[in-house]
C-alpha cells in the first residue's frame, strides 16, 4: 500500500515538474515576445518622430509656397499673366483635338504656342511654374532641371532666389491640354539669357527636353511645332539632333477592273526644305546648350 501512495505522490511530482517545465518555458517565450514587441514600438516610435518633423518642414515649406502663390496672385489681380514688359521666350507644343465626321471621332495633333517668363525673387531656393490652368507634372520636372544647368553655365548660385515661370498663351484654354517636357530647353535659354541681362532674339523658335548635363533630348510632334513655328514668323527653329526630318506619304493608285489597289509608302524628307518653301524658315538642329545659344546671339 505504502508502494502505491509512493509510486502515486511520484507520478504527481513528476507531472508538477513537466508542469512547471511548460510553464517556465512559455514563460520565456512571452519574455522574448515583449522584448520584441517593445523594440519595435520604440522602432516605431522614432520612425514616427522622424515623419513628425518631415511633415512640419513639408507644412513650413507649403506656408512659404502659399504666401508666394498669394504674392503672384495679387500681382495677377490687377495685371494680366501676360507681362508684356518683361523679357520672354516663345515656346512651342502640340495639343490633342478631337474631330468627328459625323459618324467617327479621331483624334488629331496640332501645333501652339505659349509664352514664358521669368522672375527671379529673394527666397529660398524654390522653383515654382505659374499659369491660369493647373500644370502636369512634366513643366515641374523640366523647370528644376532648366534652373539647375542655367547655373551650371552662368556659374551663378541660386540658392538664395525663388524662381518663378509664368506660362501664358493668347487662348489659355489651350493650356489645358498642352503638358510635357519640350519646353525644358525654352525654360533654360530664358533664364540664362535673364541672368545674363541680354535680349532674347524673337526671331528663334525651339523645341527641346533639358537634361541636367545640359543635352537636348528628342521630343515628338516635331512637323506640328515646326508648322505652328512657321505661322508664327520664325526664321530659325531649332529641334533636338536628328530630328530635322518629316516623314510624307506619297501613294499610288492602280485600277483593274472594279478594284482600285492603292499603295502608300512613307519617305524620310529633309523637314528644313519643306519650310524654307512654305515660310521661309530654316530648321536647325542642336545638340546642347551651348550650340542652342548660338542661334540666340
Amino acid at each position: 500500500m505504502v508502494s502505491k501512495v509512493i509510486l502515486g505522490l511520484t507520478v504527481i511530482l513528476c507531472i508538477s515538474i513537466f508542469v512547471n517545465y511548460q510553464f517556465y518555458q512559455n514563460n520565456n517565450y512571452l519574455v522574448s515576445q515583449i522584448t520584441s514587441l517593445s523594440q519595435q514600438i520604440e522602432h516605431f516610435q522614432n520612425q514616427n518622430t522622424e515623419i513628425q518633423k518631415q511633415i512640419k518642414s513639408l507644412d513650413a515649406e507649403r506656408i512659404q509656397i502659399e504666401k508666394l502663390k498669394l504674392q503672384i496672385h495679387q500681382q495677377t489681380v490687377s495685371k494680366p499673366l501676360d507681362i508684356s514688359d518683361s523679357e520672354s521666350i516663345t515656346a512651342v507644343a502640340v495639343r490633342s483635338i478631337v474631330e468627328s465626321d459625323g459618324f467617327f471621332e479621331h483624334v488629331k495633333y496640332i501645333g501652339t504656342t505659349m509664352k514664358i517668363t521669368v522672375d527671379i525673387k529673394d527666397g529660398t531656393g524654390l522653383v515654382l511654374v505659374n499659369t491660369v490652368v493647373p500644370t502636369g507634372v512634366d513643366f515641374q520636372t523640366s523647370s528644376k532641371t532648366a534652373v539647375f544647368v542655367a547655373q551650371q553655365y552662368t556659374k551663378t548660385n541660386l540658392s538664395g532666389k525663388d524662381i518663378i515661370f509664368s506660362i501664358s498663351s493668347e487662348n489659355e484654354n489651350e493650356l489645358q491640354a498642352v503638358d510635357g517636357p519640350s519646353a525644358g530647353m525654352a525654360m533654360t535659354v530664358l533664364l540664362v539669357k535673364e541672368l545674363e541681362r541680354k535680349p532674347i532674339s524673337e526671331s528663334v523658335l525651339l523645341t527641346g527636353t533639358i537634361q541636367e548635363d545640359g543635352s537636348m533630348g528628342p521630343v515628338g510632334g516635331i512637323a506640328e511645332k515646326a508648322d505652328v513655328a512657321g505661322k508664327s514668323g520664325a526664321k530659325f527653329f531649332i529641334v533636338p539632333k536628328g530630328q530635322a526630318i518629316t516623314y510624307v506619304q506619297e501613294c499610288q493608285e492602280k485600277k483593274e477592273g472594279p478594284i482600285l489597289y492603292r499603295n502608300c509608302t512613307s519617305e524620310a524628307k529633309d523637314l528644313s526644305l519643306i519650310l524654307e518653301e512654305k515660310y521661309g524658315m530654316k530648321v536647325v538642329e542642336a545638340m546642347d546648350l551651348s550650340s542652342v545659344l548660338k542661334y540666340f546671339e
